[in-house]
Parts: C-alpha cells; structure tokens; sequence
C-alpha cells in the first residue's frame, strides 16, 4: 500500500513538472486580448474611458462602433481606419445605392453603445404571442372575452416585462454618454 501511494506521488509529480510555462505576453494575450493588442499595436485605436468605475472599452479598426452624433444620428459600423485625430467609417446609403465614407473625430461624439440598440418592444411582443391564442381559445369554450378575462389581463404584462428584463437587460445600461465622467479619445502609440 506505501509503494503503491508513493509511486503515484512520484508519478504524479513527475507530470506537473512536464508542463511548458507560459509567458506574460502569452497569459496576458489569453486573458484580455484587447489590452494586448493595444500593447503591442502600432496603430492607433479608439478608448472610451470611464472614470466612475475605472473601465475601459478599446476598439481597433475593423470592429464594429455603434455610437451617435451631436446632430443625433446613429450609427452602427465597422470602424475602417484610425488617424491621428479621426477615425472613418464606411455606410451604404441606400437611396444613392452606394458606399459612403464618413470621418469623425472625437469631439463629434455624443454617446458610444456597448451592444446592439432596439428589439425591446419586440421582444415584449413576441414573449406574449403564445398567451393570446390560449385566450382566444378560452374566448371560444367558456365564452369568457380577453379584455374581462383576469388572468390574461395582469398574466401577460408580467411574462411580456419579465422577458424583456431577462433577454434585454443589457439595453437598460447600454449607453455610454460622453461627459466629465467619459472620454471619447484616440490613442496613438509611439
């Protein structure tokens, strides 16, 4: 029994010391590639910063940017190149039925979006599509109309607000508004 334990410790630890370490570059690529690349990038890129709570969100050119405009137009494209004081984005406009080129600089800026806007009337909508044909159905049995039936009038606004709380919680802090907390800023490194 002693040999059998000891030979499993040996070969036990003859295996963790048969494993490669890794570098600081490689852990650091693994666990926040965005903090790498803006390491090791000779481009600039992009740095919404939060001085709150001390995040920051970094976009390179070829990820996608939603942000909007001082004159309140929105935007949801991939970032085509950076400059020094300007990055340009490519929009297809479909009444001209072609590309157009657009350039901004920070200043321009009015609040940058985490994810994707929109969908939350939808989705209401939509988690609520299956209660109306069982309403329906309960019109036609027991002769009960929708609109004095009480389970389906205080049922289905709360399974319509529960789902919107559960797939689209992420809209309620989705946008980062440029101020004295933010900053909008382009990061060239040397």
């Amino acid at each position: 029994m002693k040999r059998t334990l000891f030979l499993a410790f040996f070969l036990l630890s003859l295996a963790t010391q048969a494993q490669e370490f890794k570098t600081v570059e490689e852990l650091l690529e693994k666990s926040d590639p965005k903090a790498f690349k803006a390491m090791t990038s000779k481009n600039p890129f992009i740095v919404v910063s939060n001085y709150r709570n001390g995040k920051r969100w970094k976009y390179f050119e070829g990820d996608i940017l939603r942000f909007k405009t001082k004159e309140g137009k929105y935007f949801e494209e991939e970032i085509a190149y950076i400059e020094d004081s300007t990055f340009t984005i490519y929009k297809y406009n479909s009444i001209a039925q072609r590309m157009e080129q657009y350039a901004f600089k920070p200043s321009d800026i009015k609040s940058v979006y985490k994810y994707k806007r929109g969908g939350v009337w939808k989705t209401a909508l939509l988690s609520m599509s299956p209660i109306v044909p069982m309403a329906l159905i309960d019109w036609g049995v027991y002769n009960t109309p929708p609109w004095e039936n009480e389970n389906f009038l205080w049922i289905t606004p709360i399974i319509g607000v529960g789902n919107v709380i559960i797939f689209k919680h992420k809209n309620f802090f989705n946008q980062q508004r440029m101020g004295e907390n933010r900053t909008f800023r382009i990061i060239r490194p040397y």
